[in-house]
């Protein structure tokens, strides 16, 4: 029952436009249709004006300056289709995760850690205002600046600070992009808000942990045609076995009593009657519900009977 969630890296998102004719392959989300004499020279002006900002920023891109790119999705992404804005997006994920090796090394060079460490405590949050704020030292307050800027976010774990992607920046970009990519991009930044795990604990209740899975079942079944549905998948993996498992400190059994935890079992008996009395069960849920009925037939023990269900169907991959 003791297995760590991995980080994963995101990969570059490719989607297909869907035909509908030279009138509306370019056509924005919510704009009416262009009259029948207007369609080809409307969808050319709105294709031209994509390309040429998606040029421009692939440009930024390429110099590494992803502060600069950053800047130009605010003032930018609204003049683009959608699904320029969701590449334009994507592709500046792609770059974070290139460049977070190189930035995490800035982070470990000697007393960063402990000035990060002081500030925080200091100001009592790792917001970059209060970090900023309570900051000693022009090197360590230039590195949450350039860190803030690049749009990445600090998190902690185990006595250690670090970046991370900050997805509640792209939040600000929802509006621009597929749908897809907008619940893409609400998974990815309730994991920075209130992570999943820290030091091997988990972080959240039981009920937000199995929301949060559901969240990722609906993506799965909802978009099964778009390339995030890879790094979603590996997400739901992750969060399913933290759900029927717990994680090394916060056990879904207790190591010595053997007893299922009490405030998990009343969170999935409530998810499973909220379900039952809206019709609105999905396959998780209906997983849920068959392990409540295992776990129920033993007690709330884990036996050798609720292993076996556990192993056919939520198997660990270890």
């Amino acid at each position: 029952m003791k297995k760590r969630l991995k980080t994963t890296a995101a990969s570059l998102l490719v989607l297909s436009l869907t035909a509908g004719g030279a009138g509306s392959a370019f056509a924005l989300q919510g704009q009416p249709a262009p009259a029948p004499g207007h369609a080809a020279i409307t969808a050319v002006t709105e294709a031209s004006s994509s390309q040429q900002h998606y040029r421009e920023y692939i440009s930024i891109l390429a110099s590494g300056n992803l502060a600069r790119a950053v800047n130009y999705l605010n003032n930018h992404l609204s003049k683009v289709d959608s699904w320029t804005a969701s590449m334009m997006a994507l592709r500046l994920e792609n770059a974070q995760n290139a460049a977070l090796g190189k930035l995490q090394h800035r982070y470990e060079q000697s007393g960063v850690q402990k000035a990060i460490d002081d500030a925080w405590r200091a100001g009592g949050s790792g917001t970059y205002t209060s970090l900023l704020k309570h900051a000693k030292g022009e090197s360590v307050r230039k590195l949450l600046a350039d860190s803030r800027d690049q749009g990445y976010a600090v998190a902690t774990a185990e006595g250690m600070f670090f970046p991370v992607i900050n997805y509640p920046l792209y939040e600000n970009w929802k509006s621009r992009v597929t749908a897809d990519i907008q619940l893409y991009v609400k998974l990815m930044a309730d994991e920075v808000r209130k992570p999943t795990l820290r030091d091997a604990g988990l972080v959240i209740g039981w009920g937000e942990l199995l929301q949060r899975d559901l969240d990722a079942e609906r993506f799965l079944l909802q978009y099964r045609s778009s390339n995030r549905y890879k790094a979603v998948s590996e997400r739901y993996e992750q969060l399913k076995t933290h759900l029927f498992y717990g994680s090394n400190n916060t056990p879904l059994f207790d190591y010595d009593t053997k007893k299922i935890d009490a405030e998990a079992l009343a969170a999935y008996k409530k998810a499973v009657a909220d379900a039952a009395s809206s019709s609105s069960f999905t396959p998780m849920l209906m997983k849920v519900k068959n392990f409540l009925t295992v776990v129920e037939r033993n007690d709330g023990n884990y036996t050798d009977d609720v292993k076996k269900w556990l192993s056919v169907q939520a198997p660990t991959g270890a």
